[in-house]
């Protein structure tokens, strides 16, 4: 699923009231946190991870190893927050995408 760019500001508003469900301190990205990752979108179809000023990770790496440990979209990165989408499956969305322009 490729997000258009209006679907992604529509995601990026929702996520403004976010808080950051993931964060990423000292001991960098660890497999672990590729699993919380994916233990959130059990729950949430949007979600936000802050690496922390401590974290030796950087936004890019970080956001390449959940788009790689996921079926997820990455909406944006904003300095040192990435907000990603996985819609659901299984579940009725939470989250109606606008549809693409034309």
């Amino acid at each position: 699923m490729k997000l258009s760019s209006n679907q992604r500001k529509y995601l990026e508003s929702l996520a403004n009231k976010l808080s950051p469900v993931i964060r990423i301190g000292k001991n960098g990205l660890e497999a672990k946190i590729i699993a919380s990752i994916n233990e959130a979108f059990n729950t949430q179809e949007l979600i936000k991870i802050k690496i922390l000023d401590s974290s030796p990770a950087k936004a890019e790496e970080v956001a390449e190893a959940a788009l790689a440990g996921s079926s997820a979209e990455l909406v944006r990165i904003i300095g040192r927050v990435i907000v990603l989408y996985q819609p659901f499956t299984d579940k009725t969305k939470k989250i109606e995408l606008p549809a693409p322009k034309k």
